[in-house]
């Protein structure tokens, strides 16, 4: 009778510890609330006072991030500022204009390039348009998509639902 308290003793133990632990790993696979609460309220750890004389790609530039990463390379006197994204950056351009304006700093040379990386032509012409410019010294991609239902492209690629 004794071995029998102990066994529900530790089959107790082991369904607590699953459900405290287990779920939140299944539904993190479905949802990623964390990681996008991480990311949401992150601190960028930018270390370099000064971006001078270089040129910053940033994919995704319409983005949260992307668009507060080209914030901080702008305040950061990057000579030359390509944002690129599938839709028109043109309103992430204005506000970093206005920002460096109004805070009395050198406003860079910023690019606006339309790409769709979601298909190999696109990004095939991005590298096009890439090799065009003088020098390309920092790139930094983060573009993406949330997704729940896995497709491919023509060309093989990953790809989601929503998209054309």
């Amino acid at each position: 009778m004794a071995n029998s308290g102990l066994y529900i003793a530790v089959a107790s133990a082991l369904v607590v510890v699953g459900l405290t632990f287990g779920i939140p790993l299944f539904l993190a696979e479905y949802f990623p609330w964390q990681s996008l609460y991480k990311q949401r309220h992150g601190r960028p750890t930018v270390r370099t006072e000064s971006y001078k004389g270089r040129t910053a790609l940033i994919t995704g530039a319409n983005g949260a991030f992307g668009s507060r990463a080209a914030k901080l390379f702008a305040h950061r006197d990057v000579e030359t500022l390509v944002l690129v994204d599938v839709k028109n950056c043109g309103e992430v351009k204005q506000q970093i204009e206005k920002e460096l304006s109004d805070a009395g700093k050198p406003v860079p040379n910023i690019l606006v390039w339309e790409a769709d990386l979601m298909s190999f032509a696109g990004c095939q012409e991005l590298g096009k348009k890439a090799q065009e410019l003088e020098h390309l010294d920092h790139v930094l991609m983060t573009a993406g998509i949330l997704a729940f239902n896995r497709r491919e492209s023509p060309e093989g690629w990953e790809t989601c639902k929503s998209h054309p």
